[in-house]
C-alpha cells in the first residue's frame, strides 16, 4: 500500500541538511503511534540475524534549491513524499496517526499535514520498465585479513547486484506471507543508467551509502516484482532507499 504526503508551513520555506533521509525517517517515526514506532525501531521483522521494518520511502518530490554553501536545499513552503509498505497496518497507522496529530515539526520548522493521497497499485506482470524514486543500495559485509570488516556496495553493472537483490526480496517475501520462495525468481538489468550520473552517496547519520537512480528493467515473478514495489528494492529501504514507480517513456518525454 503507498500513500503520498504533503507537508506545508505558514510561515517561509522548509530549510532541511543536503542529506535529509535522516529526517524524514525521524518524523515518520515520530507520526507512528508510540507502539508501532517502538516495535518497528527495537524489533521489527527478523530473518536471521537481519531485523526488516518492511516500510520505504521516496526522495522528496519538489526540487530544492542549494544554499551557497552546498549544505542544505530550501524548499518553497512545502514537501511532498511517497511512504510505501506491504503490511497494511504501518500505512494506515501513519495515515491517521497523520491527520490526528496535524501538526509536527521538521529540523526546528512547524509543518502541517496538506494532503494525503493513496496510490493506485499498478498493474505487475513477468517485466515491467521502473525508475527509482529512492536510490537503490545492495551490499556485503567482507571480512578482511586481518579480521576487521568493510562493506562492499554492488553497482548496478556488477553480477552479484541482481542475484543480492534477487535474494533479498525473497527474504521480504518470506516474512509478508510466511511460504516459500525457492520458486520465485527476479532479474533487475539497467536500461537507462551511467555509474558516474547515477551514483548517489548519502550521507544517513555518521554513515555514507552507495545507492543509484535510473530506468530498469524488472523481470520474474509477479508476486516478488510487487513485493519490491511495497518494501522497496535491495537495503537501507526504511532509511529512504528502493522505491520505484513504474517508468512511461512517453510521459517523461512530454514533461521534458
Amino acid at each position: 500500500m503507498r500513500i503520498k504526503i504533503t507537508y506545508e508551513t505558514l510561515d517561509g520555506d522548509i530549510v532541511l541538511p543536503k542529506h535529509y533521509n535522516h529526517h524524514i525517517q525521524a518524523l515518520i517515526y515520530k507520526t507512528f503511534s508510540p507502539q508501532l514506532a517502538t516495535n518497528l525501531h527495537n524489533i521489527g521483522f527478523p530473518y536471521g540475524k537481519r531485523r526488516f521494518k518492511l516500510f520505504t520511502f521516496s526522495r522528496i518530490l519538489e526540487k530544492g534549491i542549494p544554499t551557497k554553501d552546498d549544505t542544505k536545499l530550501i524548499f518553497k513552503r512545502k514537501i511532498t513524499f511517497y511512504f510505501s509498505s506491504p503490511i497494511e497496518d504501518i500505512v494506515e497507522n501513519l495515515a491517521e496517526r497523520s491527520f490526528k496529530e496535524r501538526e509536527f515539526e521538521l529540523c526546528g520548522k512547524k509543518i502541517y499535514i496538506s494532503q494525503l493521497q493513496i496510490i493506485t497499485t499498478p498493474k505487475i506482470e513477468e517485466k515491467v520498465k521502473i525508475k527509482a524514486i529512492s536510490p537503490i543500495t545492495i551490499y556485503s559485509t567482507l571480512k578482511k585479513a586481518d579480521g576487521s570488516k568493510i562493506v562492499h556496495f554492488y553497482k548496478p553493472i556488477d553480477k552479484e547486484f541482481s542475484k543480492l537483490i534477487e535474494n533479498n526480496a525473497k527474504k521480504k517475501f518470506h516474512l509478508i506471507y510466511g511460504k516459500d520462495p525457492e520458486e520465485l525468481k527476479l532479474e533487475i538489468k539497467p536500461l537507462k543508467f551511467s555509474v558516474k550520473d547515477n551514483l548517489k552517496l548519502v550521507k544517513f547519520k555518521d554513515t555514507i551509502i552507495e545507492g543509484y537512480t535510473g530506468v530498469y528493467e524488472l523481470t520474474g515473478s509477479p508476486e516478488l516484482i510487487y513485493v519490491t514495489y511495497e518494501a522497496g528494492l535491495g537495503n537501507k529501504n526504511s532509511g529512504g532507499f528502493g522505491m520505484w514507480e513504474i517508468w512511461r517513456e512517453k510521459e517523461e518525454d512530454e514533461n521534458a
